[in-house]
């Protein structure tokens, strides 16, 4: 690629009124400007859909969901297809870029051209603090990460290093990983994704923060949505398997397990079973996360929300 990139911002939209306008000015507002900045209305009843088409800035293109449903990934995939730019930059209706945001990613762009994506660091914005985004050792400075890289970089602190609101993809690279599985679920889709995409071309991240991630806005997904089922990144990560090197199999061994460990606890929460066996965890690693998910299986709803509840108190007070 030659040149600056064209950077198109895809936004899903749906009944965010109150942050809607403050996440258009914040893509309006880049230093290295926009090519152009996609809205795609999930059928949205309090006026948001009115607030982003009475944006004045001809960038801004306002599109429509035909059949509205839950998640964004239908809304992403439409307006990636209909994307004149070179790189795709998500952001969520509810979150914020800072104004170097776009600048930060057309600098890592040049510095590694072979990147397929690109990753800055971002702050969880909380109701009343703010937290950085956990990062491994390995990521302390600019780098280029490979697969194997990617998912030791992961596993090092529990957290993915892409997170929606703050990457950028080539749009070709996102169309030969058949863009976000908006059939198969409305919860996991973006991690799904970003395994596919850094299995095809490397990540380079960026540690510098250059967005705001709001864990409390109105309307989340993952507020309305459960741990009950099987991580949607677990089939892909066993395909992946085939072709693998043993480095990469070891790896994605634990990636699955680390995340049914995370939707074993989280389904505590609920009243209804989780649909996870302790035969989706690879053994012998997972022998703990195993027990988990029997113990999920097996307590009573009471027991499991009880213990859940004083889990949470507990982290709350350390």
């Amino acid at each position: 690629m030659t040149g600056m990139p064209r950077f198109s911002v895809v936004i899903p939209l749906f009944n965010k009124a109150s942050h809607v306008a403050d996440a258009l000015a914040s893509a309006l507002g880049q230093s290295c400007p926009a090519h152009e900045v996609i809205v795609i209305d999930n059928g949205s009843t309090d006026g948001s859909r009115e607030i982003a088409a009475a944006t004045s800035d001809p960038r801004v293109r306002l599109l429509d969901l035909a059949t509205p449903g839950p998640g964004g990934y239908a809304g992403r995939n439409l307006g990636i297809r209909a994307a004149s730019g070179d790189w795709i930059a998500f952001l969520d209706a509810d979150d914020l870029w800072t104004p170097t945001h776009l600048a930060d990613i057309a600098r890592a762009i040049a510095d590694d051209p072979a990147a397929g994506s690109i990753a800055t660091r971002f702050d969880h914005a909380f109701e009343r603090r703010a937290q950085p985004q956990r990062t491994a050792p390995a990521l302390g400075a600019p780098v280029t990460l490979d697969f194997a890289a990617f998912l030791e970089a992961w596993l090092a602190v529990r957290e993915c290093p892409m997170w929606t609101g703050a990457i950028a993809v080539r749009r070709d690279l996102l169309l030969d990983a058949g863009l976000f599985a908006e059939d198969r679920g409305v919860r996991g889709g973006d991690k799904e994704l970003w395994l596919r995409l850094v299995r095809r071309a490397p990540l380079r991240y960026v540690p510098r923060i250059s967005a705001v991630f709001h864990r409390d806005s109105e309307n989340k997904v993952s507020k309305s949505t459960t741990t009950l089922d099987l991580p949607m990144l677990a089939g892909t990560a066993r395909a992946m398997m085939d072709s693998a090197s043993p480095r990469e199999i070891a790896l994605l061994r634990r990636l699955v397990n680390q995340e049914i460990d995370h939707y074993a606890r989280y389904s505590m929460k609920y009243p209804g079973r989780t649909a996870i066996r302790p035969g989706d965890v690879y053994l012998p690693e997972g022998l703990r996360t195993a027990a988990l998910v029997l113990a999920a299986r097996i307590l009573p709803p009471t027991l499991r929300r009880g213990g859940h509840a004083l889990r949470d108190r507990l982290l709350a007070r350390a």
